[in-house]
């Protein structure tokens, strides 16, 4: 169905290389859109950078921020610029106006409830479907990649365990399958290894990765509760490496794996860094719809905040 923006007015705070494909598209739909939180000069010289973040906020209907999340701090993921941007700040919470269309990938629960004090409209969309799924293609991608940098051996025939099997660690490992890896799925429940076991790949419960996580090479965590904790760790093989593709707060001991020596890599949004456009393609498909089913039922032209 073919339809219009205009009379919108978009703000994009922060995010990366996926935003200004979301930007182009916005546009073209015929929203005023402008972002902030993004330096001058390439990959963002074609794009409407706004000067005054307060100013931004005032005139804006719809605020899109970073599918990474704003946890508890408040802080946007501004990942172009040293300046750090909070929506806990006096200043923001008083510029964004109600009514205003608030999309986030997640937010903080105590930040979430008042931004709708101010009767903000709020949007969560990570744990969309139509954007989870689809993402999970790029991060898988990425994640292989980073692998065959970081290690001197072949992803083919390598032991490689992947912790979940929700979305991410589904697509994640059945890539993994394709190019020959020796698999093992880990999971809370019985249930969901049946299929994991039906999948041709080896199943295995999360109480007992203690005792088989020792065979690993590569160790892919998609759990965004720390289930590699310093017990599991002492099993782990030295050269081994952990990749940490959880949200927050992630699900590896960190520091207990620091003081062992074992190799361990976060990559949080992958798919911005890894394939932009694509990952941008991905949030245009979604949220022109997404902002005209809450703005007053598609009345998106009687938002004519000046």
């Amino acid at each position: 169905m073919e339809f219009s923006l205009k009379g919108l007015k978009i703000l994009i705070i922060g995010g990366d290389k996926r935003e200004r494909e979301l930007f182009f598209h916005l546009h073209k739909m015929g929203a005023q859109v402008c972002m902030y939180g993004f330096n001058e000069g390439e990959p963002f010289n074609d794009i409407n950078l706004a000067r005054d973040l307060d100013e931004a906020l005032r005139r804006a209907n719809v605020v899109i921020t970073p599918l990474n999340g704003i946890e508890k701090e408040g802080l946007i993921y501004t990942p172009f610029i040293d300046k750090k941007i909070n929506v806990l700040d006096v200043a923001f919470q008083e510029c964004i106006q109600p009514g205003t269309l608030f999309i986030a990938g997640y937010l903080n629960p105590y930040i979430k409830k008042m931004l709708q004090q101010k009767n903000v409209i709020v949007c969560e969309t990570r744990e969309m479907d139509e954007i989870s799924i689809l993402n999970a293609i790029p991060t898988a991608e990425g994640a292989i990649q980073t692998a065959m940098q970081e290690t001197d051996i072949t992803i083919h025939n390598s032991q490689c365990f992947v912790l979940g099997f929700g979305r991410c660690g589904r697509v994640l490992a059945e890539m993994l399958k394709g190019l020959s890896a020796i698999v093992t799925v880990v999971a809370r429940r019985s249930e969901v290894l049946t299929w994991v076991q039906a999948s041709s790949m080896k199943p295995l419960l999360l109480s007992e990765l203690a005792g088989g996580i020792n065979k690993a090479d590569i160790i892919f965590n998609t759990i965004p509760s720390v289930v590699v904790d310093g017990e599991i760790l002492c099993n782990v093989k030295k050269e081994a490496l952990i990749i940490d593709l959880a949200t927050y707060p992630g699900g590896i001991d960190f520091d207990a794996a620091g003081r062992m020596g074992i190799n361990t890599i976060v990559l949080p949004g992958l798919p911005g860094k890894v394939a932009p456009k694509t990952a941008g393609k991905i949030l245009c498909q979604v949220y022109p719809y997404l902002i005209i089913s809450a703005l007053k039922g598609g009345k998106y032209l009687e938002f004519k905040r000046d």
